[in-house]
Formats: structure tokens, sequence, C-alpha cells
């Protein structure tokens, strides 16, 4: 069974459905196995391993077994060899500690061949333990002055330009009315473009070109970075005048977005990029689907816009998780805002109708060489995106 067939399945919408009235919080594993005994045998050590990893006879007619082990709530066949397991977890075993959430979802078992975390179901109580996005889909669209429809965003690049070249570069995507301009992710602390350098041309120049056009364009800084130097450079890019951050949680971690998103004297929203995290999410037989990884905990850990390669492009995510990464990121979730769904990776103007269809009108539609190679003039580029993504608009029907 792929990936859309479970989230299709009567299974997925009975965890959606049912679990917001149950006291703990539940994932579904895909797990391979030879056989309905195997299968269960192999939920139950992952429930055993996820939680209190000792053999039962130590927990046995505890409190422990009643209510910290993991429960195996559901198994259900998939296709020959394959299962999906549900498993409930005691929230007050993890708190509010979003380190030992990942921890108890998906540690030891990751180790392990033929197990993926699919999705995760929170109760209703268990949701106002995570804040979630600061701006979200509102918030951003009101920063940006783009009140409904698909948002164009573009990349500066490549690595290796100076921080005069870059700002300038910026400042000419901003005149051409671009609402969101993001550093390339590559960009870090070179000694050809500095950190704070870089930021601060660039943050004033679109600045200074919304002053001329009176628009609303919004530069976001990239600031991943070794430990806390993440949160360092992320306060020194709020001071600099940037309007909004850009890291990578697979190189940060989430826990460290979720201290920036939970921070309240940090006032700028959050944009995820995924690079590095590839082995978690390609692979149908381990790691996590798309769905949980730059959806469900993507939007958890307070991200208000989440990156990820869009089909189409230069990458492998099909048609399908890219669906279904945005319906993540716009589902229901308690007081948990939506968050923006950013397809990227080698997206070009005659990609917008599909992606229109695809993503629908609360999202973000990431393009950089595309706009920056269809001609010298990268104002008149924007121009140009900007008219096709209104032509693309104007055909949808939503």
């Amino acid at each position: 069974m792929a990936n859309k067939d479970f989230f299709d399945s009567e299974l997925f919408h009975e965890l959606v459905n049912d679990m917001k009235e149950e006291e703990r919080f539940t994932a579904t594993y895909r797990v391979e196995a030879d056989d309905f005994m195997d299968a269960r045998k192999r939920a139950a050590a992952i429930a055993r391993e996820q939680t209190v990893e000792c053999p039962e006879s130590l927990i046995e007619g505890t409190w422990i077994a009643e209510r910290i082990l993991g429960h195996v709530e559901d198994i259900r066949k998939a296709q020959p060899g394959v299962y999906y397991a549900v498993i409930s977890y005691l929230p007050e075993a993890v708190e509010s500690d979003f380190t030992e959430f990942l921890n108890m979802l998906f540690g030891n078992v990751s180790l392990l061949p033929g197990i993926r975390l699919m999705s995760i179901e929170l109760p209703e109580a268990m949701e106002s333990t995570f804040n979630g996005p600061k701006f979200g889909q509102t918030g951003l669209r009101e920063l940006c002055g783009v009140p409904r429809g698909p948002i164009l965003m573009s990349a500066v690049k490549p690595l290796g330009r100076s921080a005069e070249e870059l700002a300038r570069m910026a400042g000419e995507l901003a005149l051409g009315g671009c609402p969101i301009i993001k550093d390339d992710h590559s960009l870090f602390d070179q000694r050809w473009a500095p950190f704070a350098d870089r930021v601060r041309a660039m943050a004033d120049a679109v600045h200074d070109a919304n002053a001329q056009t009176g628009g609303h364009s919004l530069y976001v800084a990239n600031c991943t970075a070794d430990s806390l130097h993440f949160l360092e450079r992320a306060y020194q890019a709020e001071e600099l005048g940037a309007d909004g951050i850009m890291a990578a949680p697979g190189l940060v971690g989430f826990s460290m977005v979720k201290a920036l998103a939970d921070a309240p004297d940090f006032h700028l929203p959050i944009f995820l990029h995924p690079c590095f995290s590839g082995g978690f999410v390609q692979h149908e037989d381990t790691g996590i689907a798309p769905y949980c990884y730059y959806g469900q905990l993507s939007r958890l850990a307070g991200a208000d816009a989440v990156i990820f390669t869009s089909f189409g492009g230069r990458f492998v995510h099909s048609e399908e998780d890219c669906a279904l990464i945005a319906a993540s990121l716009s589902t229901p979730m308690n007081y948990v805002k939506t968050a923006f769904p950013v397809p990227s990776g080698g997206m070009k103007w005659q990609l917008f109708p599909r992606m229109c269809r695809v993503y629908g009108p609360n999202s973000i539609f990431l393009v950089g060489g595309a706009l920056q190679t269809e001609g010298p003039d990268l104002t008149a580029n924007t121009k140009f995106f900007l008219e096709k993504l209104r032509e693309a608009v104007s055909q949808q029907r939503w």
C-alpha cells in the first residue's frame, strides 16, 4: 500500500476523528512483517522500545506497565508483508519537552529496518502544549500584503556573490513586487559575504525598494548555524532589519526551532528548509513520511512556512506526497495555526497551473534559478512571473 493509500484509508480518518477525545497521543507506523502474528510482535516491541526499553518482566503488575508502556491500539494489514500499527503513548511521559516527544515517536526504532513513522494524532489537551506557528498563514499574508491566492517567493543566489551583489539582487526582486525574498540556504557566514553585512545590506535594499514602490516585500535571512549560534543569528537578523528567518531543522534540530518560535522576545516568522532531511523521508519502508516530517512535526515546532521539494522539479516527491504535505499544514489542529506549504526545487512558471490545482490558494511558490535565468533584468523577470501566476490563478475554481 502506497503512502497515499494510508492517508486515504478508513484507519487514518478514524484516528483523526477519534483521538481528539482520547487521553493518549498516538503514532501510526508502517511495519514490515511476515504475517499478522509477526506484525503484532513487532508492534509490541516498538511500544516497549519507545517507552520503557526493558524486559516486560521488570514492570509486570506495576503502574508503569499499565500507563507508561506504549499501548498497541490497532494493527491492520496494508498489503502482503506490510501492516499499519497504531501505538498510543502517555502525554505526561513527554510533558512539554519537544525533544522527548520526538524521541518517543521515533527514537530507538528509527535504528531498526522496516519501520516508518506515518502520522501522529494528539488529543486536544496535548495540542495546547505546543504553541505552533506565531504568525501562520493569516499573519504572513498580512506581513507581505497578499490577501488571497498563492504567494510568489524567490531566493537570492548563488553562493560566492558579495553582500553588495546579493543586496542588489534582492532590491531588484523587491522592485518587481516579489512578496517574499529569501537567502539561498547555502549562505551562512562566508568571508566574502559575512552574515551581518549580508543581512543588513539585503534588508536595507528590500526596504528601500518598498519605499519606492509602496510594496510590502519581505526579506528572509538564512540563520542556520552551529548550536546556539542559530539563536544568536536569528535575534541578530531581527535587529538588522530582516522580516523573517529561515532554518533547516535537519541541521539545527526541531527543538531549536521550537525554542525560537516560543520565545516572547522574538518577533519574526520562521521558514523551514528541507536540506539534510532526505534520508528521513525518501524511502517508503523506513524513516518518516513527508506528511509527518514536513507537515505535522514542522508545524508543531513553530514553522510559519515549510519549504519542501515539489513534483515537476529536480527532486523526487510525488504529486500525491506533495498534496499530503500541503494538507497536513492546513488540517485543523485545535489552537495551532495553519502554516504555508512552500513547494520548491526547480519550479518554473510553466508549472504554475498544475501547482495551483494541487496546492490550492493557501500556498507559497518558491522560484529561484528559473526566475534569474528568464532574462537579465530581475525586476522585469519578477513582474513576468507574477503575471504568469495571476494567469494560472484565473484558471482555477477555488
